[in-house]
């Protein structure tokens, strides 16, 4: 029993410290804004008068970005691993979580996963899909790693476990059966 307990401790020490070691660390950016820049009057009429004159419009020098894909206006994801302390122990929110913003504070923001309210700093959100998407990937595939890690390590654990018991039950069957001394007669005076 105590070693079947020290086996699992040491796979979830050693599952915390590989989570750790290969957690992703990025710098996130801010919030990203909405904004819909509509051109001015100013920039309307140029093109009219440009166009008006037979002007070619000017082609871009490189293709250009694709379009972003964006949330919801409120809605936010979680670029980076959040906790959330409660009575009974810590509630985890995994990089990629879809959250909905609750207030927004200078430079934390309070959000909700639909269950919990928590406090994160505003640059640990973002409401870009596809990034939202690519952290939640990464981390799958981090996590899936220190599992497969830490299975193997259990499983080259309990295979010295028992090596070691096998050995140990050897050297007890080999003392069982060395022949023993016959013990000695003492010589009568």
């Amino acid at each position: 029993m105590k070693k079947a307990l020290l086996v699992l401790l040491s796979v979830v020490i050693v599952g915390y410290l590989a989570w750790r070691w290969f957690a992703p660390t990025a710098v996130a950016p801010t919030p990203v804004q909405r904004s819909n820049p509509k051109p001015t009057a100013a920039a309307r009429s140029t093109r009219t008068k440009l166009a008006q004159q037979g002007v070619a419009k000017p082609t871009p020098a490189r293709p250009a970005a694709p379009q972003r894909r964006l949330a919801p206006e409120g809605t936010f994801f979680l670029l980076e691993r959040a906790s959330l302390p409660i009575d009974s122990g810590v509630i985890g929110f995994a990089p990629g979580t879809k959250v909905t913003l609750v207030g927004q504070g200078a430079s934390a923001s309070t959000v909700t996963d639909g269950q919990y309210q928590f406090t994160v700093q505003s640059s640990q959100l973002t409401n870009d899909l596809d990034l939202a998407a690519s952290v939640a990937k990464a981390d799958y595939t981090t996590q899936a790693q220190i599992t497969e890690l830490t299975a193997k390590w259990a499983q080259e654990y309990s295979q010295q476990q028992r090596d070691a018991f096998i050995a140990s039950e050897k050297g007890r069957a080999q003392k069982k059966t060395r022949p023993r001394a016959s013990p000695r007669a003492t010589p009568k005076h």
